[in-house]
């Protein structure tokens, strides 16, 4: 009888871990986050761009979100929290010359944990150069954890020599994440213009044994020109392995990237990048 009792008693404990979703099953059933990158141009540049920014943040799914170009980070943390919930936090870099544009991550704490998140000065390689930021994260349903490298290089013509320095300075940092066991991902505006950038981000890519997830995405971002508008791809994704699926959201998705008459009116209103997503597998 007592053996039947301790069999009744570890059936019921079962059943209540499948009802109620123990950590074991709850870790089985969570896929892990979806990421994005997203460069909201000269933040905050008005109310609506405010609004549109954080729409298109809602619009991706993704509970890590990488971004750029943000001037004021306890405005865009607080128009975070008001639109998408209190959930979500962010982590910015420290930045002495308040002027410049500051990267960070806002995250979703109900998909992931944020273990610490630190200022990066291997970018800084010439005056006015934007730091990155450095974050381990863990998924709340489980796995390894993520160490997530959020950059904004030098911009200008294809094959920049800064920007070439600053890749190089960043390689070591991303070998070391590696050896400590994290999984890495580096997402961000890498204003790669042309196949010269493109050479230097695979080699990058290859020397810290990461996939560059990114790399046939057609366009992220959008160039205003004297004849036109025309698609470019500055924004990319490393990752530990290929995702699942990545995509140049709106509107680089339903508007392509070849050259038109005029830019989408998000490029006005709102930026002149489409959020980078990625789902990881």
């Amino acid at each position: 009888m007592r053996f039947r009792r301790i069999v009744a008693v570890a059936a019921v404990v079962v059943a209540a871990r499948v009802v109620c979703g123990g950590d074991g099953d709850d870790r089985a059933r969570r896929p892990p986050p979806r990421l994005a990158t997203f460069n909201i141009e000269n933040y905050p540049a008005s109310d609506r761009q405010e609004a549109g920014a954080l729409a298109a943040i809602r619009a991706t799914g993704a509970q890590v979100v990488a971004v750029q170009e943000i001037m004021d980070p306890p405005r865009f943390r607080r128009a975070l929290r008001a639109a998408l919930g209190g959930a979500w936090s962010t982590a910015f870099v420290a930045l002495e010359d308040r002027s410049l544009h500051a990267v960070g991550l806002a995250f979703d704490r109900r998909a992931v944990r944020l273990a610490w998140a630190r200022t990066s000065r291997a970018t800084v390689t010439y005056p006015g150069a934007r730091p990155t930021l450095e974050a381990r994260l863990y998924p709340r349903g489980g796995g390894g954890a993520m160490r997530v490298f959020v950059i904004h290089l030098k911009a200008g013509g294809d094959g920049h020599a800064a920007r070439a320095r600053q890749l190089d300075a960043l390689a070591p940092e991303l070998a070391r994440a590696r050896a400590e066991g994290d999984d890495v991902y580096v997402l961000g505006d890498f204003n790669a213009t042309g196949p010269a950038d493109r050479a230097l981000v695979q080699r990058i890519a290859g020397d810290a044994g990461l996939t560059w997830a990114s790399r046939e995405l057609a366009c992220t971002a959008y160039w205003d020109r004297d004849d036109g508008c025309l698609g470019a791809a500055l924004d990319h994704v490393l990752a530990p392995r290929p995702p699942r699926a990545i995509f140049a959201a709106e509107p680089c998705r339903s508007n392509g990237c070849a050259l038109r008459d005029r830019c989408p009116a998000f490029v006005h209103e709102i930026s002149d990048h489409c959020p980078v997503v990625v789902e990881l597998p």
